[in-house]
């Protein structure tokens, strides 16, 4: 089903060092489907013409150089090859129309061999591609054994060949700043950006960590983070947010 969501939202120099404004779509579905922390997988159609008839809407809401923004990143709950045809033509007509040089596509690692297709679909009206996928940690045992990933024996080496950017989890149950600390040293090494989202429980996935994040929160490393400009911090269970990491939604 399609869910209510907040589907648009503008990143702004506040909580980013990349500027863009962000859309949220409805895809025809995840055919990975297995990760435990995901709950947002739900939110599909398997019909094209109830998935285009929300995300036409969503995209008439970029505004693109009117807001200064010249990048635009896609999100929905599967993968950017998930998403209608016909969505990523609305989305290409989109940045062509409101000045976007830059388009940003999410997905899973299973689907890297399609990237030039999008590579060259883009290109034709001169918009670059940047490509992100979710890894969660390079910590083998957590990313497959309790996240479920999907993505065994894979490589920083082997994902870099197809990925700019990445997004690593902290906050449950098993995990330490110390892994994190590892998991963020590899990812600047073979990327060139980090979203950190700090984990949220979710129905039959791990627990979230509140003693553990409280712990990374106080912490300098924290610090440091926030004043890398190719990291950016989300926390959605940062109901104040005190900590001004991301938007809150």
């Amino acid at each position: 089903m399609i869910y209510d969501l907040v589907r648009y939202q503008l990143v702004d120099e506040n909580t980013s060092s990349m500027k863009r404004e962000n859309v949220l779509l409805v895809s025809l579905g995840c055919s990975w489907g297995k990760c435990t922390f995901c709950d947002y997988q739900d939110d599909k159609s398997s019909s094209v013409l109830a998935c285009d008839s929300v995300n036409k809407k969503v995209l008439a809401r970029v505004k693109g150089t009117e807001v200064g923004s010249t990048i635009l990143e896609v999100t929905c709950s599967a993968s950017y090859t998930e998403l209608p045809f016909t969505t990523i033509n609305y989305i290409r007509e989109t940045c062509k129309e409101k000045g976007i040089k830059t388009v940003i596509l999410e997905g899973h690692y299973i689907y890297r061999e399609a990237n030039p297709f999008f590579i060259n679909f883009f290109n034709q009206y001169g918009i670059d591609v940047m490509f992100r996928c979710g890894v969660e940690t390079f910590d083998e045992h957590i990313r497959e054994d309790i996240l479920n990933k999907g993505l065994p024996n894979v490589t920083p080496e082997q994902l870099a060949a197809y990925y700019q950017w990445i997004n690593i989890m902290f906050g449950m149950e098993g995990q330490t700043i110390e892994q994190l600390e590892k998991d963020i040293s590899i990812g600047l090494k073979h990327f060139k950006r980090i979203n950190i989202s700090i984990y949220t429980t979710v129905k039959n996935g791990p627990k979230r960590d509140l003693a553990a994040i409280e712990k990374f929160y106080n912490s300098s490393f924290y610090q440091e983070l926030k004043s890398n400009p190719a990291i950016d911090i989300y926390d959605e269970w940062d109901e104040n947010n005190e900590h001004k990491v991301g938007h809150d939604v």
